[in-house]
């Protein structure tokens, strides 16, 4: 093996090293006088090797001179397509290959990949039906100073992604498929279940045979498919028709049969297993009626335009309220936190729970930073209450505080981006989940217990009904009663959307136990500038298309996300308007509320801009954006739902 001319330097460094202490023996300045010499001799090594590199260098730039003609034919008649050019894009060669292929005399008609950004640069692009990993070297000259040039060579990798493209096309996809209402049904006398059930599994039947794949029934209700990965697309195109189709199964009753699909999109089956039920927990939790694609960390939703009633079962309240009950009896300290703005859905929750930690003699406290006019009157009344002396607290006071001996409860959110202190999700030995809207995929995901029910009206709702059965003998006060009852009438605009029968028995139980309508009322008071505003911004809404009207709040409005929302709710009681959308300008961006009557999905509408919450009730935050911006992606957003319903609703056809 040739050794490298550097390598000199090792011995010679050894034998000097060793020179220099065999004279320190004798005397230190023999020694000195040794090492200078030994400098000495390093350095001229140095000055010889340096010039011997530089003879071999012109032997080999005189050996390619030489040869350039030779080269430059070589080059030319080689099959992979090459090119040299000018930084400003003008070609002044290219060889045989790359002439059948681009003969234009600049790049600049080529793909972006093709307009180089930095050197040594490779990327891949699709070219006249070919697939290619184009590849840039600078090439230096002398007289080409200031003016450099680039030698481009393209590798032709079609072949290699034709195959890449037929394996992932026939990736197995693994989607699983519930019956969401089955036990409602079972339950129903006059529920014709064989028939039901027979409808429902030819209709999956038929589209399994539609996309080339396979099904088995492995439980009542319950389906696992097993489908190419090329024929995901059609189904997505039809946006899931079968979720309309099982809607007009004839059930013998009232109810319409409705079902949840998920598809686990990955290039293992094992994965696409595990995230398909992923994703089947994701739509469930969205209210179900729907379908959700997870590939990768990203979900994809379909379906889910309609609020599905509410289970009659108290089965899993039940059982919640007994674990709350023993996590609770089981830590120190019990901290309940909402979302930012906090509403009074999300105060008469926080409330109930403050009753649970009473009643299991753990002393609670609710995390509050700022207090909106919404809830002004209701905290007014806290702190003034001497049972509930120092329950409100900030969230700098609770980081001092909250140890992995406590147990945090979110309530009202069910997301780490809306509460109002995300690092003390992290802090809580014990975290726990109350929430009432449509799971989302960015869903706080590592909770001790939750308790996520989208079918229920409110957050105030699910605790009161916790609370029936967190301990017997638990007694709230009237002024909980009326903070929950508060809750419920805000979410549901007094009693008129995503009511159930089991909104008016929690109704009907605070109202038992002193729930007082008057002071109710007296929570839901405005100023008279409040009112005005509220007026102006519903003056000056537009229609955006037939149902749907967009507003926002003039520049300088006072409580401007409050104004927004209650504009909102004013403008859906007007005749003609199912849903209302109303942006207002806040400290941390452009706030959006949404409203619907239940025709139109405001939660799918918003979450595409980022945000979530219910099919009737949405928001979303814009940050670092104008109010002319906001305005023109919330159109767009609207718009793009529409159409995608309209196209839904004619393929269900």
């Amino acid at each position: 093996m040739k050794k490298s001319p550097q390598g000199i330097f090792v011995p010679i460094a050894i034998l000097c090293a060793a020179l220099c202490a065999g004279l320190l023996y004798y005397s230190k300045l023999s020694a000195a006088l040794g090492a200078g010499l030994s400098l000495i001799i390093i350095l001229l090594c140095a000055l010889v090797l340096r010039r011997h590199i530089r003879e071999q260098d012109k032997q080999m730039n005189a050996a390619v001179i030489d040869n350039a003609s030779a080269a430059g034919r070589l080059i030319a008649a080689v099959g992979v397509p090459c090119m040299i050019f000018h930084t400003d894009g003008r070609i002044i060669w290219r060889n045989n290959a790359m002439k059948k292929l681009y003969d234009s005399p600049t790049i600049k008609n080529l793909p972006a990949a093709c307009q180089p950004k930095s050197a040594h640069q490779s990327m891949m692009m699709e070219y006249s039906g070919g697939a290619y990993q184009v590849v840039v070297i600078p090439v230096e000259r002398e007289r080409d100073a200031g003016r450099p040039l680039l030698f481009q060579y393209w590798l032709d990798r079609t072949e290699a992604e034709h195959y890449s493209r037929l394996y992932e096309e026939h990736m197995p996809y693994v989607a699983l498929v519930y019956v969401d209402n089955y036990e409602e049904l079972k339950s129903d006398l006059q529920y014709q279940r064989n028939t039901v059930l027979g409808e429902v599994e030819r209709l999956i039947a038929e589209t399994v045979s539609q996309i080339d794949g396979i099904y088995r029934r492995y439980d009542n209700g319950r389906f696992l498919l097993v489908f190419e990965a090329q024929h995901l697309a059609r189904l997505e195109k039809e946006r899931f028709s079968l979720l309309e189709r099982v809607h007009k199964i004839e059930t013998g009753s009232e109810q319409t049969v409705t079902l949840s699909i998920a598809i686990g999109a990955a290039s293992r089956i094992a994965q696409a297993d595990t995230d398909a039920r992923n994703a089947m927990e994701l739509a469930l939790g969205r209210g179900g009626d729907q379908a959700v694609v997870k590939n990768g960390t990203n979900y994809s939703f379909y379906g889910g335009r309609k609020q599905l009633d509410a289970s009659q079962s108290r089965v899993r309240t039940r059982l919640f309220a007994k674990a709350l009950r023993q996590l609770i009896e089981n830590s120190t300290e019990v901290f309940v936190m909402g979302h930012k703005q906090p509403d009074m859905d999300c105060i008469g929750a926080a409330m109930g729970l403050v009753r649970c930690s009473m009643q299991a003699n753990r002393k609670p406290h609710i995390v509050l930073d700022q207090v909106n006019p919404t809830i002004q009157k209701a905290i007014d009344e806290i702190r003034a209450n001497q049972t509930y002396a120092g329950i409100l607290l900030s969230p700098e006071s609770v980081k001092s505080m909250i140890r992995p001996s406590s147990v945090l409860i979110v309530v009202d959110t069910q997301r780490a981006s809306t509460v109002i202190a995300p690092e003390l999700l992290k802090s809580a030995g014990k975290l726990v989940l109350i929430d009432h809207h449509r799971r989302s995929a960015d869903y706080i995901d590592n909770a001790t217990l939750n308790y996520l029910e989208s079918r229920a009206s409110s957050s105030c709702e699910m605790v009161t009904e916790i609370m029936q059965y967190f301990q017997e003998g638990l007694r709230p006060t009237a002024f909980e009663c009326s903070t929950l009852l508060a809750g419920i009438t805000v979410d549901t605009k007094h009693f008129s959307f995503n009511v159930g029968a089991r909104t008016f028995e929690a109704a009907a139980y605070l109202r038992q136990h002193g729930a007082d309508i008057s002071m109710v009322k007296l929570m839901f008071q405005d100023d008279r500038q409040t009112y005005a505003d509220r007026v102006d911004t519903v003056r000056s809404a537009t229609m955006l298309t037939k149902g749907i009207a967009i507003s926002y709040c003039a520049p300088g409005v006072q409580n401007a996300a409050l104004i927004a929302a209650q504009a909102a709710d004013a403008l859906i009681s007007i005749r003609g308007i199912q849903a209302a959308f109303v942006l207002a300008a806040t400290d941390s961006g452009i706030s959006i509320s949404g409203r619907s009557l239940g025709s139109v999905n405001t939660q799918m509408i918003l979450e595409s801009l980022g945000g979530g919450g219910h099919l009737t009730m949405a928001g979303a935050q814009l940050k670092d954006i104008s109010m002319d911006e906001a305005l023109a992606i919330t159109k767009e957003a609207v718009l793009n739902y529409m159409n995608d319903y309209n196209e839904n609703t004619r393929g269900a056809e």
